[in-house]
C-alpha cells in the first residue's frame, strides 16, 4: 500500500512548484515533516540491550499531528474511546460537503471557514431535531469529523457527522421486543 510519505516524496516537488504559492505555510511544514519522519533528518536514537549489550539505533519520528505514522496509535486510542462512548442502537452518517466554487477560498481562509462549517452543520442538526415537521424530538446526539481531502487527493472539505437515531418508546410499552424495533430519527412518543 502506498504511504502518504511516498506520495509526498514522489509528487510533492511538482505539486509545490505548481501550487506552492497558494499553499498555506502550515501545509508546507506538514509535507516536510512527513517526508522527514523516521529518517536521519529527525535525528537518531541509540539504545543498548541491558542483557547482551547489543546496540540498536532508530530514526526518530517527526511528531507532527498530521503525520499518519506518528499519530496512528493515538488515532486508534481515540477511535476505541469513541466506540465505548457510543450509545447503543443505530447511527447515521451525514456529510456536509462544501460546493466546488468555495473550495479555493476555504483553502486560503481555513480557520474561519472550517469554524463556519462546523457551526452551520451543528446548527442544522439542532434545528431539524427540534422541528415538528422533520424529526420533532429532543436535541440529537452527534459528533463530527472534518475531512479536507478526497479519495484522489484533491481538496474537498467535508464535515462527516455520526447522528444517533432516536428510538420510539411506544413499541416497548406494547410488549414488542427491542430486536424487532426499527430505528429512525423520530420524536419520542409514549
Amino acid at each position: 500500500m502506498t504511504s502518504i510519505r511516498e506520495i509526498f516524496t514522489t509528487f510533492g516537488p511538482e505539486y509545490l512548484q505548481r501550487y506552492g504559492h497558494r499553499m498555506p505555510k502550515t501545509h508546507r511544514k506538514v509535507i516536510d515533516a512527513v517526508i522527514a519522519c523516521r529518517t536521519e533528518a529527525c535525528g537518531t536514537a541509540f539504545y543498548q540491550c541491558d542483557s547482551c549489550a547489543e546496540p540498536s539505533q532508530f530514526f526518530r519520528s517527526c511528531g507532527n499531528r498530521h503525520c499518519p505514522t506518528c499519530q496512528y496509535n493515538k488515532t486508534q486510542r481515540w477511535l476505541e474511546k469513541q466506540i465505548k462512548r457510543q450509545l447503543p442502537g443505530h447511527h447515521f452518517l451525514i456529510t456536509f460537503t462544501v460546493p466546488e466554487q468555495l473550495r479555493s477560498f476555504m483553502r486560503q481562509h481555513q480557520r474561519a471557514c472550517y469554524s463556519a462549517l462546523f457551526k452551520a452543520s451543528s446548527d442544522a442538526f439542532k434545528k431539524l431535531a427540534l422541528d415538528q415537521k422533520h424529526i420533532g424530538g429532543d436535541l440529537p446526539g452527534f459528533f463530527g469529523v472534518l475531512h479536507t481531502w478526497g479519495r484522489i487527493f484533491s481538496t474537498i472539505p467535508t464535515f462527516t457527522t455520526s447522528f444517533r437515531a432516536a428510538l420510539s418508546v411506544r413499541p416497548i410499552a406494547l410488549g414488542i421486543l427491542p430486536e424487532s424495533i426499527s430505528f429512525s430519527p423520530s420524536k419520542l412518543s409514549l
